[in-house]
C-alpha cells in the first residue's frame, strides 16, 4: 500500500524546499535505530519526503511505498498534531497544526491506470528539484530515458514479486511517449555539503500505441507521486505531482486538505 502524509506546519520563521534534508534528519532520529540502519544500507529507500512551500502555507510530506516502511514510520505514529518539529542545525521550531493521509493500494492503483481508459496526454510537474545520476555526474535536465527508467527501477524495487519491467520495455515507453510542451528551469538543491544542479517545471507528454501502452504510462507516473523521481528523494528531491485533468483522479481515497480540496 502506498501511503502519503501531509503535515500542515507553521513554522518559527519561512522554510524552503531546501530545508527537506533537515526533515530527514529529523525523521531518522525518530525511527527505531536497527530500521533506520536497513535504511542506510538500501540503495533505493521505501520512503519519499519533500517539503511544498507555498506563500503562507508550508507542508511537510512523507511517503511510503512498502509495508514495513509504513509500519515503522508512519502506523506507529511519529509526530502528531499540535507537536512542535525541532530543526536544531537552523535554530528553529515547526509547530504541526494538522494532518491529512491519503492511501492508494495496488488493486486500487492498478483499477486507476492499467486497466482503466487513461487518456494520452498527461502533464506532470516537477514540485522540488530533480535530477539523475548519469554515468557518475548529476544531469540537470529530464529525457524519457532517465524518467521512465527511474520510475521502473523504483516501482520494481517496491514490488519485488510482481516487476513490470523487460528487456523490451524502457525503449518501449520511449518509443511511443513524446514530449509536446515544457516549462522547466535550472535551480539547485544543497545536501550533504555539496548543491546539487537540478531543474523544476512541468512537461506535457503524449502517449501513442496501445491503450494498455497508455495505461502503464499512467501507473509508473501515478506511483512516481509517491516514490518521486530521480535521485535524493528521500532528501527532499525529485518530488512529482500530476496536473490531471478534470475527468481523471488518482485520489479518490484522499482525506481533504483544510481547504477541502482531495490531499495531492
Amino acid at each position: 500500500m502506498l501511503i502519503r502524509i501531509k503535515y500542515h506546519l507553521q513554522p518559527e520563521r519561512p522554510l524552503s524546499y531546501r530545508s527537506a534534508s533537515l526533515f530527514q534528519g529529523m525523521l531518522m532520529q525518530r525511527i527505531d535505530p536497527q530500521y533506520g540502519e536497513v535504511l542506510h544500507r538500501s540503495e533505493l529507500k521505501p520512503y519519499s519526503q519533500y517539503l511544498d512551500c507555498q506563500k503562507n502555507h508550508t507542508v511537510w510530506v512523507l511517503q511510503t511505498l512498502t509495508d514495513i516502511a509504513a509500519s515503522q514510520m508512519i502506523d506507529t505514529p511519529l509526530l502528531s498534531e499540535g507537536e512542535s518539529i525541532r530543526l536544531e542545525r537552523i535554530n528553529l521550531s515547526a509547530k504541526i497544526t494538522d494532518t491529512g493521509r491519503e492511501t492508494l493500494t495496488q488493486e486500487e492503483l492498478l483499477e486507476r491506470t492499467f486497466f482503466a481508459e487513461c487518456p494520452r496526454t498527461v502533464k506532470i510537474q516537477f514540485i522540488t528539484p530533480t535530477a539523475f545520476k548519469v554515468q557518475g555526474h548529476y544531469q540537470n535536465y529530464p529525457t524519457l530515458q532517465h524518467i521512465f527508467g527511474s520510475l521502473i527501477q523504483k516501482y520494481n524495487a517496491a514490488h519485488a514479486t510482481t516487476e513490470i519491467a523487460d528487456e523490451n520495455l524502457l525503449g518501449d515507453l520511449q518509443r511511443f511517449t513524446s514530449v509536446t510542451g515544457y516549462n522547466l528551469r535550472n535551480t539547485a538543491f544543497p545536501v550533504e555539503g555539496i548543491t546539487i544542479p537540478s531543474f523544476i517545471g512541468t512537461l506535457l507528454l503524449k502517449i501513442s500505441g496501445p491503450q494498455q501502452m497508455v495505461n502503464l504510462v499512467h501507473l509508473l507516473l501515478c506511483f512516481g507521486t509517491y516514490s518521486g523521481i530521480g535521485i535524493k528523494t528521500a532528501m527532499g528531491m525529485g518530488a512529482l505531482r500530476i496536473i490531471e485533468r478534470k475527468d481523471v483522479s488518482y485520489g479518490r481515497n484522499a482525506v481533504p486538505d483544510r481547504d477541502g480540496r482531495p490531499a495531492s
